[in-house]
């Protein structure tokens, strides 16, 4: 809509932080929507008085908002913080209640919750994964397309008196990756990067020092596809200033054996 152009700022999260903090100071929003990574590393530079913006609501979506990063941006913004279910292929799926609660927004939507072998799991039971089908997309129907989240269905009622069906979510838990110079790069950004490399079917970059990186890779052509990636993580950590070493692993990319949950990024342990 024209009239709302002047309204509306966008920001590449990939974009540098100081960059990002010019422009939200240079807007002013009232409101703020990212991920919650991206949105994490700004807490320190609202406190700090670095940007000194005050919205009436922030809401996050993409991935999983952990309570802690809930408070935190409450306390820093001084605002409500609610977060939202949403895919590429479904749009926004559900929208989170003052429950915490995701209430499916089921007249666009129809979403399974399924077992390893797409079979139904009771209500009240973790599913392996998702089947969306989006009932509004007459150009190019999705019919129970496969979602590798984990969720939840509720039973009963749910206490804000929202009457739609409703779920929890366990959503990604991919990390935020600090390096030796206290740089932090937010996982979306370097995920964005590696889904765009031709031929990459899966990929998992774990970091295993505070200046090295590895990249576990399932592809048509390994190698081709690592010189395609590496590039690109390298042009973009410099744009940083970030300098860290990029290497091929031999392993392929792997879900947590304790979680069972698949991350891409894994930040260095300990």
């Amino acid at each position: 809509m024209p009239w709302k152009k002047n309204k509306l700022k966008t920001c590449d999260v990939r974009n540098p932080a100081l960059s990002i903090i010019e422009t939200l100071n240079e807007f002013q929003p009232a409101m703020i929507g990212s991920y919650p990574t991206a949105l994490e590393l700004l807490v320190p530079e609202q406190e700090a008085g670095n940007l000194h913006v005050h919205p009436a609501i922030i809401m996050t979506g993409g991935e999983y908002l952990s309570e802690d990063v809930r408070k935190r941006l409450s306390h820093a913004f001084g605002c409500y913080v609610q977060t939202n279910y949403s895919c590429t292929e479904g749009g926004i799926v559900a929208c989170e209640c003052t429950e915490h609660h995701f209430h499916i927004n089921d007249d666009w939507v129809i979403l399974e919750a399924v077992d390893e072998n797409n079979r139904p799991v009771p209500l009240g039971t973790q599913s392996s994964k998702v089947l969306l089908t989006n009932l509004a997309n007459k150009i190019c129907p999705i019919i129970r397309f496969e979602i590798t989240d984990r969720i939840v269905m509720g039973s009963g009622s749910c206490p804000c008196g929202n009457s739609k069906p409703w779920l929890t979510l366990e959503g990604r838990t991919d990390d935020i990756l600090t390096f030796e110079n206290g740089i932090k790069i937010p996982p979306l950004s370097l995920y964005a990067i590696l889904k765009e490399v031709h031929g990459i079917r899966r990929f998992q970059l774990v970091q295993t020092a505070y200046n090295r990186l590895e990249l576990r890779l399932i592809a048509d052509d390994r190698q081709a596809a690592f010189a395609q990636a590496r590039q690109a993580l390298k042009n973009y950590l410099n744009q940083n200033g970030v300098s860290a070493e990029l290497l091929l692993s031999e392993k392929i990319p792997e879900a947590s054996p304790i979680s069972g949950k698949y991350k891409h990024i894994i930040a260095k342990q300990g």
